[in-house]
């Protein structure tokens, strides 16, 4: 009679759990807010100044509201498809025992994949977030009319040089005859 033989033990694979620093990804959601808030705050004035001086709009708060709320559903798409790549990577290049360089690429896979979910967390709840949006429109408005009034300053430095008295005062009775020939009322009904 043959002894009975028992199986080999394979050994149970377990997952490998990699801690993530919950301090850390606090603090790369809070700098990746401030980051954001840059990258909205430039967007929007842009938006406003182009729609001021090429597009000649009025400004309209409702309507540059509307779009830090759609720039803040890009940032927080971007954010998303950030994540999901991290996930397709960790996917695509697993850890392995046998390489431990493997093994800490992979938890910074996990770390920045957990990082960027949150951001994208984070940015979708300020979408909501009135305070928040008020605040960017009011901070891009202030930036905005803030570059228009450098260019216009600079624009009429360039025409009018005050350095310049004698041409100044030589012309000065021609420019007060053309402005008496202006019709003020009716200039003023139009600007309006």
């Amino acid at each position: 009679m043959t002894p009975k033989r028992t199986p080999a033990r394979v050994p149970r694979s377990r997952a490998l759990i990699f801690p993530v620093d919950a301090g850390l990804v606090a603090r790369a959601v809070e700098e990746g807010v401030l980051m954001s808030r840059t990258a909205l705050t430039m967007a929007t004035m842009n938006h406003i100044i182009v729609g001021a001086v090429r597009l000649n709009r009025h400004y309209d708060p409702a309507e540059v509201t509307a779009f830090v709320q759609g720039e803040l559903q890009q940032l927080t798409l971007e954010q998303a498809a950030l994540a999901a790549h991290m996930r397709r990577l960790m996917v695509e290049f697993p850890p392995s025992l046998a390489k431990s360089k493997t093994i800490s690429d992979h938890h910074l896979l996990v770390q920045r994949r957990v990082v960027y979910s949150a951001l994208s967390s984070e940015l979708s709840r300020l979408q909501g977030d009135h305070g928040f949006v008020q605040e960017a429109v009011e901070s891009s408005q202030k930036w905005a009319w803030s570059e228009l009034g450098t260019v216009i300053r600079s624009r009429l430095a360039e025409t009018v040089d005050p350095s310049d008295a004698t041409e100044y005062e030589a012309e000065r009775e021609g420019r007060m005859l053309a402005l008496r020939e202006i019709d003020l009322p009716a200039l003023a009904d139009r600007i309006r």
